[in-house]
């Protein structure tokens, strides 16, 4: 520093004689530096000017990319779910409408059979032939007449009574034999309701999916018209199912750590410990192969349930096939919790020998050790 005074013996007067030099330089170049510094700025404001004008576009061709990938997936989230309400009620009428011929048909028996059985039952005693007739022509007669004329009214008498008796006994026995007729048609009214019955329930059903189809049809249409409440209405579920997926993810993940870490230490005592795959040992292998089965089974359990939809193919198959691959991941989930919880157990007695091999080389002759059958706590939480 000291190389730079004018004079070395004086410091003070060296410093101020080098700033009032500097002082008429810089006077001197202001206007070029003012200048300069103009021209760098304008540089650098063209710079930055086309610098945000790119970041513009970019920004512009990126939401145009994502409102179409939004339509895009309202549009096919529209389209599979109108797609399984049609399978739904497809199934459904296949199922219902098949009966539908055996029904009409035995609709029609029962009613002329019932109506035929109602006329019968409807119709008046038959009139004795020719009473009518006989009766009017005795009364024609004169009151004044023989015994004999008196004694054949008499039995004329006897026998149009007699003839009304027995055929008012006839139309009882009839009648009580027609009503007990219908009285046994009673179950089949029954089954013949049931099935009306049945098929309401169907029809009603039927009619529930249709007006479901009917708003995903109105709400497709409203996406395919870019309507832009739509469009934001599925940007803001995206965004949820978003951010309740990463939740869950992260739960998911912490768990399948947590649960590797469980079943780490006791499988390196069912595994050979000196063998390694890629590096790492083959126990820390199997318990991520265990860990990663489970998250295969529940996988295609949620799938099958259809609360996620990894596999698009799979909601095309019948429901029969997709209620055997719910029973076999639900199966394999439980079967793999019973590995982990057996796993559990063991991991217990292992620390629980380790724990008392450690006291015991440490010189503690009694060591209080939890009885491990009694202990419940890892089994559960592994399970």
């Amino acid at each position: 520093m000291e190389r730079f005074y004018f004079w070395p013996t004086n410091p003070a007067a060296s410093i101020f004689a080098l700033w009032v030099v500097s002082q008429i330089f810089l006077y001197a170049a202001r206007v070029p530096m003012h200048r300069a510094l103009r021209e760098v700025g304008r540089l650098l404001g063209g710079v930055f000017r086309v610098g945000a004008r790119w970041c513009r576009g970019l920004a512009a061709a990126a939401a145009r990319r994502d409102h179409e990938m939004i339509v895009e997936m309202g549009k096919g989230d529209t389209e599979a779910k109108i797609g399984r309400e049609f399978h739904r009620i497809e199934g459904a009428f296949a199922k219902e409408l098949a009966r539908y011929p055996d029904l009409h048909r035995k609709l029609d028996d029962v009613v002329t059979k019932i109506d035929a059985d109602f006329q019968e039952c409807a119709t008046a005693a038959p009139a004795a032939p020719g009473w009518t007739e006989a009766v009017a022509a005795v009364a024609k007669m004169p009151p004044n007449m023989d015994g004999t004329v008196k004694k054949v009214l008499e039995e004329i008498q006897k026998s149009a009574a007699a003839g009304e008796k027995k055929a008012l006994q006839e139309f009882r026995e009839t009648t009580a034999k027609r009503h007990k007729i219908l009285s046994s048609m009673a179950p089949a009214w029954k089954e013949v309701q049931k099935i009306a019955t049945e098929v309401s329930r169907a029809v009603s059903g039927a009619l529930e999916a249709t007006k479901r189809i009917d708003g995903y049809m109105t709400s497709y249409e409203q996406v395919r018209a870019d309507d832009k409440n739509a469009t934001r209405a599925i940007g803001w579920n995206a965004t949820q199912l978003f951010v309740v997926s990463l939740l869950v993810m992260a739960v998911a993940m912490g768990g399948a750590f947590v649960n590797f870490n469980l079943i780490a230490l006791p499988m390196s005592e069912l595994v050979p410990s000196g063998n390694r795959i890629a590096g790492m040992p083959v126990a820390t292998v199997a318990a991520l192969v265990i860990v990663l089965m489970e998250i295969a089974a529940g996988v295609f359990a949620m799938e099958m349930l259809g609360i996620t939809s990894f596999f698009p193919k799979l909601e095309l198959i019948p429901r029969s096939r997709r209620r055997i691959i719910l029973v076999v991941a639900v199966g394999g989930l439980l079967m793999l919790a019973c590995i982990e919880a057996s796993l559990a157990i063991l991991r217990e007695q292992i620390v629980e020998s380790s724990t008392a091999l450690k006291a015991s080389l440490a010189g503690v002759r009694e060591h209080p050790v939890a009885r491990t059958a009694t202990s419940r706590i890892p089994v559960i939480g592994q399970a």
